[in-house]
């Protein structure tokens, strides 16, 4: 069975947006995917009081339209929803509503904030989505090939190596075994701060016992995925990983928001939240299921 099968994109229809549509394009060009192009009409975004009136909602219908015939020229099977209220709050209802797989949003719309902030539209879709979301930056550095068939070919999965991250490992393996493409699991060991104080050799001892439990995650999900390797490192959790995906080339990163340094649904200065704000990669979040608040 394939991992997406239902692609909800929500689009405001400003250019940092494209990024969000085409990668989600290219996802459901490979998985054969129903793909549903969201619009929200919200008060904030056009400066109107609500009720909408009705030219606004007209031509947001307009573009939703021409952009869905757009995507039908393509030969994806694409359809348009139009809804009114808050923005994040209608994403993530349509996401439950519709069934979707996967939420697909850019970190940057036309209220003007700068990347995945708190407060945003797409930081509240991350920390309330019953369904994974995968966050795509005005500037991702990722190329969007033709076809979308080669647009991800190594996926990175941070991971503490708690039960709780497991969600983000196991779609990592599934995306990357039918993506074809390479996984490299990562566990950054981070020693305590100046305060504390470890003796070298116990160190040594707890990083060789991080290092045994990643290799066991690795033997799992290699009959699955030939290409999957674990690396161990040493540093500031999110700064080694993303330095990590730069350095190995890495297309996406999948994680989960649950952990013991995970979102645990409050984004503020945990590791997850700093990946996804920071990351010029498209990123996948997997959080708890089935809580729309």
């Amino acid at each position: 069975m394939e991992t997406f099968r239902k692609i909800l994109v929500a689009t405001d229809f400003d250019s940092s947006a494209d990024r969000a549509l085409e990668t989600a394009v290219a996802l459901a060009t490979r998985f054969s995917a129903e793909l549903t192009v969201l619009h929200v009409v919200e008060e904030t975004a056009y400066a109107y009081p609500f009720p909408i009136p009705r030219g606004v909602r007209e031509q947001a219908q307009a573009r939703l339209d021409e952009l869905v015939g757009g995507l039908r020229s393509r030969m994806l099977r694409a359809t348009g929803v139009l809804r009114e209220g808050i923005a994040w709050y209608e994403i993530v209802t349509a996401a439950q509503v519709l069934g979707a797989d996967l939420v697909a949003v850019g970190s940057q719309g036309r209220h003007g904030l700068p990347r995945f902030v708190m407060g945003s539209v797409a930081e509240r879709v991350v920390r309330t989505s019953p369904v994974p979301v995968l966050t795509v930056h005005p500037y991702d550095d990722v190329a969007i090939l033709t076809g979308g068939m080669d647009r991800f070919r190594h996926v990175l999965a941070p991971t503490d190596l708690s039960e709780d991250s497991r969600s983000g490992v196991d779609l990592a393996a599934s995306l990357a075994a039918e993506l074809g493409a390479a996984l490299t699991l990562v566990y950054v060991f981070e020693p305590p701060g100046s305060e504390y104080y470890l003796p070298p050799d116990v160190a040594e001892d707890l990083e060789g016992a991080a290092r045994r439990q990643l290799d066991e995650l690795v033997a799992r999900v290699r009959d699955r995925v030939p290409k999957a390797e674990g690396v161990v490192t040493r540093g500031t959790p999110w700064r080694a990983m993303l330095d990590l995906a730069k350095a190995r080339g890495a297309d996406l990163v999948v994680l989960s928001t649950s952990g013991r340094r995970g979102l645990q649904r409050v984004l503020i200065g945990s590791v997850a939240e700093k990946i996804v704000r920071l990351a010029t990669l498209p990123v996948i979040t997997v959080g708890p299921k089935g809580s729309v608040p």
